[in-house]
């Protein structure tokens, strides 16, 4: 094979691998959501605040992705991609954390960013960051960039969910479960908008740094929130 053929070969190569980078990445930005949106709920007793409750889990088998577990009872699950909250708005969000864990890909990842005071409490106690080798999941929460109308301020999120190491006493659905570590801090929204939120804790096996399968599919742990 002669030089020049060689390089056109490599050249070729290199613009396939950029053009199904580009179309996956077009895809992710103008996918939509398509479980039913679960609504944060306005608060009577604080003007202008919502609050939005959610759980991540060790399996799908709570309930959310069909009866035991849907395709993939196996994969951790947050259970819904689709958060919809009201703009110009304070959202309390509550998350219950029924998972283990072990350490961060990244440690950047172990501190809350982004929630009203850059903290968030845990069973009750304020803190800013937790221990990178004590991490079930992360709600991370970042600007979800290609789709028309969205007028919101960009948004950075994240809040790392301690793991869980207590032992099963709770059903839900048809999975077994510890008691949940409760996480609750409060984020401000601006208006209309459409974001992504994601798991950055390895959690999704069988890929490299595991980041896959589970990790890259919504409704399990990733989603959107929609400022309406």
């Amino acid at each position: 094979m002669n030089r020049t053929k060689a390089i056109g070969i490599a050249l070729t190569s290199v613009l396939l691998g950029g053009g199904a980078l580009a179309l996956a990445g077009y895809s992710l930005a103008s996918a939509t959501p398509h479980q039913t949106a679960q609504k944060c709920v306005p608060n009577p007793t604080k003007v202008g605040h919502c609050t939005l409750t959610i759980s991540s889990y060790p399996d799908s088998l709570a309930g959310g992705h069909g009866k035991d577990g849907g395709a993939h009872p196996d994969w951790v699950s947050y259970l819904n991609q689709d958060l919809s909250v009201p703009a110009n708005t304070v959202v309390d969000m509550v998350v219950n954390q029924y998972d283990g864990g072990e350490v961060l890909n990244n440690i950047f990842f172990d501190q809350v960013m982004g929630t009203i005071g850059n903290v968030a409490k845990y069973d009750g106690v304020t803190l800013s960051k937790v221990a990178p080798d004590h991490v079930g999941h992360t709600f991370t929460l970042r600007g979800y960039p290609g789709l028309n109308g969205q007028s919101g301020k960009r948004i950075f999120l994240n809040v790392p969910l301690i793991a869980n190491e207590g032992e099963n006493a709770v059903k839900i659905g048809s999975g077994e479960y510890p008691k949940p570590v409760v996480i609750e801090f409060s984020f401000k929204v601006g208006s209309k908008g459409v974001y992504q939120w994601n798991c950055e804790y390895p959690c999704g096996s069988s890929r490299v740094g595991q980041f896959g399968f589970a990790m890259a599919s919504y409704g399990y742990m990733a989603g959107t929130l929609t400022v309406e």
